[in-house]
């Protein structure tokens, strides 16, 4: 009988010991900054360029992070019109604005979901040459600390848009990089 209540009193101050509160993965109070999809490096010397999509974020609960995220792009190319000057070019482009919320679990793996509105204009200057375009986004991923402040989020997304006439859809891996204070 001594034996037995020995063993029920270490086994309950075992569980009542690892019942405590898990520390939280991401802490209330947390900035990100982050400058662009670490995929996107290897294109930096090439002639397409490189896109940097710079985001913010911050953690508004443990665990519970909001985002703001900026993306804007140009290309120069020949001008495709029939009527063009030989060695006429147009600059086509695009802005995109996207806002989302993220939930840390487990391991430092996340979920994520954010509304995406933006435009696009083909340089050509016509009536249809400015499209905007709205949508949504979702997405998973492993937020991992480098050193010290800085951490790399290798992520899958899917993300669905819709502008006029067209609509769309996609999924993309990521690997975007940063620091947190």
């Amino acid at each position: 009988m001594k034996n037995l209540l020995t063993l029920c009193a270490i086994a309950f101050f075992a569980v009542a010991s690892t019942a405590q509160d898990a520390a939280p993965l991401q802490e209330k109070g947390t900035w990100y900054l982050g400058a662009a999809d670490a995929t996107q490096v290897f294109k930096l010397f090439s002639d397409e360029g490189m896109v940097v999509d710079p985001f913010i974020g911050y953690a508004v609960a443990d665990n519970i992070g909001v985002t703001l995220a900026l993306s804007q792009n140009s290309d120069t190319a020949p001008d495709p019109s029939p009527d063009a000057a030989d060695g006429a070019e147009i600059t086509l482009s695009a802005f995109e604005v996207r806002l989302g919320g993220a939930y840390f679990f487990g391991d430092n793996y996340y979920g994520q979901a954010q509304i995406i509105s933006g435009s696009t204009d083909d340089g050509l200057g016509t009536d249809t040459s400015v499209n905007d375009y709205s949508g949504f986004g979702v997405g998973v991923g492993k937020w991992i600390d480098v050193k010290d402040w800085w951490y790399v989020t290798p992520q899958l997304n899917y993300t669905t848009y819709s502008q006029d006439p067209f609509s769309g859809s996609a999924v993309e891996l990521r690997i975007q990089f940063g620091a947190k204070f």
